[in-house]
């Protein structure tokens, strides 16, 4: 794969210009690199987007450099274990904050050391985008349709996990917690959710 754009001043690691370029080849075309700042601009983050070949209206966002950050995540009796993670996510024209999106998300790991595996849910992210806006959550999913190219990926230094998020509304992020992850993925699936679009209706 070619070079491509990597834009503003701070450049990532050689570890995570790896990771760019093995991820662009998995999911996209047109790659770029961007880093976006926190309020204070005090932090950085990068974010990788490039244009989906299945839907040229739509682009592919994923964090670079997320997974150098611990997400220590609870397994059987209590122990910790640190889980790699760079989250992405898909959006069509119906917003131009997806990337911005993405950014704050990454910034609660950084910076809050919030925790994410499949199933998680942050809470009002979009809201701060997109007042009033019905999906204001963020489902944290695997990235099933892209899941085989990802893991295929070689990296030489680290191994990484992806996760895809969906924005949600109140009455899906209610059933979440009532009927548990796992049932709410179903009825995604069975309505077949675009998740591109910050205007689709509300499944329940």
């Amino acid at each position: 794969m070619s070079d491509y754009p990597i834009h503003n001043q701070m450049l990532p690691s050689q570890d995570n210009v790896q990771l760019a370029h093995a991820v662009a080849a998995a999911i996209g075309i047109d790659p770029q690199v961007y880093a976006y700042y926190d309020d204070n601009r005090e932090n950085s983050l990068h974010i990788l987007n490039c244009i989906d070949p299945m839907d040229p209206k739509s682009k592919i966002y994923c964090t670079i450099g997320l997974s150098d950050y611990p997400n220590e995540i609870e397994m059987i009796k209590g122990v910790l274990k640190n889980i790699p993670i760079e989250l992405m996510i898909a959006g069509n024209e119906s917003s131009d904050k997806w990337a911005n999106i993405l950014s704050t998300a990454g910034f609660f790991v950084t910076k809050n050391k919030w925790t994410c595996q499949p199933g998680t849910v942050f809470k009002n992210m979009i809201d701060m985008y997109h007042k009033g806006t019905h999906l204001k959550h963020l489902l944290f999913v695997e990235p099933v349709m892209w899941q085989e190219k990802l893991e295929q990926m070689k990296l030489s230094n680290k191994k990484v996990h992806f996760l895809l998020l969906i924005p949600i509304s109140d009455a899906e992020c209610k059933y979440r917690e009532k009927h548990g992850f796992d049932a709410l993925e179903s009825i995604f699936m069975e309505k077949e959710i675009d998740i591109t679009n910050l205007n689709r209706l509300s499944v329940l």
